[in-house]
């Protein structure tokens, strides 16, 4: 399973997409989907609602939500407020998936979904859990730019191993899958 975390299979994606889809974690993926959706020509970028408080410099000292301070860095990384579309009431990656699952249920274009890469293996066993794969193309925003093996990396993908079991566990639990 570190493997699978450390070294995840990410398919080739495609020329142009309709939306660009962020989940949150860190403004690296923001910058990442800012980029992509000006090269994929994307109409719109879907932004996951964390209602989670942070304490911003850019936004001025009081403590701002997530995705309002995400929404900020997409406008003054030059896309219009409108075309920001904001999915869910998310607190996990897992809520956010579901979330993604019910815009997606209808559609019949994939969307690209921007995560780090040592969130990839997790985010892709989701997104087969709700049989999302052929609606989902993913992108790995690089969190390590300088390739060195990091304490911050070590942690990263610690703990990434320990939600993945925790999303087997929960499986387990809700008799979706079955160990013997």
């Amino acid at each position: 399973m570190i493997n699978e975390i450390v070294y995840p299979e990410i398919e080739n994606i495609e020329d142009s997409y309709e939306s660009v889809a962020v989940l949150s974690g860190n403004v690296g993926r923001i910058l990442s989907a800012s980029e992509l959706y000006k090269t994929k020509n994307a109409q719109y970028i879907l932004l996951s609602k964390e209602n989670r408080l942070i304490e911003s410099d850019v936004l001025g000292s009081k403590p701002v939500l997530v995705y309002e301070y995400y929404a900020e860095v997409f406008v003054r990384n030059g896309i219009n407020r409108n075309n920001i579309i904001l999915f869910g009431d998310n607190k996990s990656t897992y809520d956010e998936i579901l979330s993604l699952s019910k815009i997606l249920k209808d559609k019949s274009s994939k969307i690209l979904l921007i995560t780090d890469l040592y969130h990839i293996s997790r985010v892709q066993k989701i997104i087969s859990h709700f049989n999302l794969s052929n609606k989902i193309d993913l992108y790995a925003a690089d969190v390590n730019q300088n390739k060195k093996f990091t304490k911050r990396l070590l942690q990263h993908y610690v703990l990434e191993y320990a939600k993945m079991l925790n999303f087997y566990l929960t499986l387990m639990n809700m008799n979706v899958i079955k160990f013997n």
